[in-house]
């Protein structure tokens, strides 16, 4: 390639990640602080991009300019942003996870893909009690936050922001057609949570534990009705005239690492947890191509239990059931 022929495709990648109702012309323009006539002319290969100008778009866009040269190495690009521990919210925690999902709402062709290790973060949301538990307990535990790691979690304290903003995270996640691989030990790590609290008398109300076990079991029961429909809905109310796909597989041998994939209109992406709360994605084409290509294998030796073989998927949430009863009983 030239350098027009880079630079058009440079630009050709930026234009694939807009938005449906942004023109490419106004994203450049926007970003470098130029007119529509000098982004135009960056546009048509008129007038080359400068080093600083690349540097900005590069950066805004997340492209490894790396990856799109073609060069050979054994680096791999990743982009996130930590939370910070001496400045922790939730609001701002959770308007992340907002911004993220309505990023790939506009998208008409999309699918997310989870290769679980906990219960995915996103349905949680629909339960606000359960999502103010596990959002305190990450954040306590992992963030060492100066306003948290002493004294005593107590629902009511937190409820406001779960109810308000956590349930726009449920709306989002319910109108993205979904692929999730469970392990019977994906509950676990919730349970021992709950557990720890309780132990450690952590709760400050008695009432707040059975409340936290009664939302997770309203999740189960949940999350199992909607593998039964084969599709997403609010809690209690299936009746969806659009209604978006939900598959649910398990694998007794593989319990998973949190992983999302996102598949956009033909643009891939890959995202990492780490550090507990926090992610990292990536547009780095083979990373994102080895990674599809292992969840195809673990699909290929995973069992389909959504709208199909009712037998082993009754058994599957039974048993998370069993789980629940048995800790219920302590209280």
């Amino acid at each position: 390639m030239n350098a027009v022929e880079l630079q058009t495709a440079f630009l050709k990648q930026i234009k694939n990640q807009l938005p449906s109702h942004l023109a490419l012309v106004d994203a450049i323009a926007e970003q470098l602080n130029l007119s529509n006539d000098s982004a135009y002319r960056r546009i048509r290969g008129e007038k080359h991009l400068t080093f600083d100008e690349i540097q900005i778009l590069a950066a805004h866009y997340k492209i490894s300019l790396d990856s799109f040269l073609h060069l050979q190495n054994d680096s791999l690009i990743f982009w996130g942003k930590n939370i910070d521990r001496n400045e922790f919210d939730f609001e701002n925690y959770l308007q992340r996870i907002v911004s993220q999902l309505e990023f790939f709402l506009p998208a008409k062709e999309k699918q997310m893909y989870i290769l679980n290790k906990d219960i995915p973060i996103f349905h949680h949301f629909m339960f606000p009690e359960l999502a103010a538990f596990k959002c305190y307990f990450w954040s306590r535990y992992d963030l060492d936050y100066p306003k948290l790691n002493k004294g005593q979690f107590l629902i009511d304290d937190f409820i406001d922001i779960f109810n308000k903003t956590g349930k726009r995270i449920s709306d989002l996640y319910l109108q993205i057609p979904s692929v999730e691989i469970w392990n019977m030990d994906c509950i676990n790590t919730t349970i021992r949570q709950i557990d720890y609290y309780r132990e450690t008398r952590i709760f400050k109300s008695q009432e707040d534990i059975k409340t936290v076990y009664d939302c997770l079991e309203k999740l189960v029961d949940h999350i199992e009705l909607q593998a039964e429909y084969g599709y997403k809905f609010p809690h209690k109310n299936p009746q969806q005239e659009n209604k978006i796909k939900y598959s649910f597989y398990i694998n007794e041998f593989f319990l998973g690492d949190n992983t999302t994939l996102v598949e956009m209109d033909g643009t891939k992406l890959v995202f990492i947890n780490h550090n507990v709360i926090n992610y990292m994605m990536t547009k780095n084409v083979e990373f994102i191509n080895y990674t599809f290509d292992t969840l195809k294998i673990l699909l290929k030796k995973s069992m389909l239990i959504s709208e199909t073989s009712e037998k082993d998927r009754q058994l599957f949430f039974h048993n998370l059931r069993d789980r629940i009863h048995e800790r219920k009983k302590l209280l």
